[in-house]
């Protein structure tokens, strides 16, 4: 979904829309939309920029981390964006980044996509590692067991990689 901006009055508009699972590619492979996601908020024109804020709400499917069972997270984020011209962005540039221009991102100066902003906002909100409770003991490493479910009674010494050939040459494989 997009906003064209010349259809706003007075420089002004409110958007509402709720992505199905399915219709919201989030191009990560590891984050699955498990409900709605509802999008809605304001945007307001001033000259060359252009300010969105708005609210997301959803909820994800992860793996855990350790044991790779699904997880649901909620997604609730409040946001605040703003948007400048290509053209804007190269007289303000300076020899060096600063916060604020790291704060704006670049349009096309005719309209805002809805559908990158609801991307954006989930894969911000989604944590980079996940826990399906906090003393998770993950999957055995040598039989795949659910160390969680089961004592699977393999032998869980950890060896430092630095010392595996050694190891490897006291069993006789070279």
């Amino acid at each position: 979904m997009r906003i064209e901006l010349v259809h706003l009055e007075h420089g002004k508009g409110e958007f509402e829309h709720i992505y199905q699972p399915e219709e919201l590619e989030l191009g990560d492979d590891r984050v699955d939309l498990c409900s709605p996601a509802s999008l809605s908020g304001r945007v307001r024109r001033a000259g060359a920029e252009v300010f969105v804020e708005g609210h997301l709400e959803t909820c994800v499917q992860v793996e855990c981390d350790r044991c790779l069972k699904p997880i649901r997270l909620p997604v609730n984020s409040d946001f605040s964006l703003e948007y400048i011209t290509p053209n804007e962005y190269e007289a303000s540039r300076t020899a060096e980044l600063t916060d604020e221009l790291m704060t704006v991102s670049v349009f096309d100066g005719e309209s805002i996509d809805l559908d990158e902003i609801g991307k954006e906002q989930v894969l911000l909100l989604v944590p980079t590692r996940s826990l399906c409770k906090e003393d998770c003991k993950g999957i055995c490493l040598t039989c795949g067991a659910d160390r969680n479910s089961i004592d699977c009674n393999c032998e869980q010494r950890e060896i430092d990689p630095r010392w595996g050939a050694l190891k490897n040459l006291m069993d006789g494989k070279s």
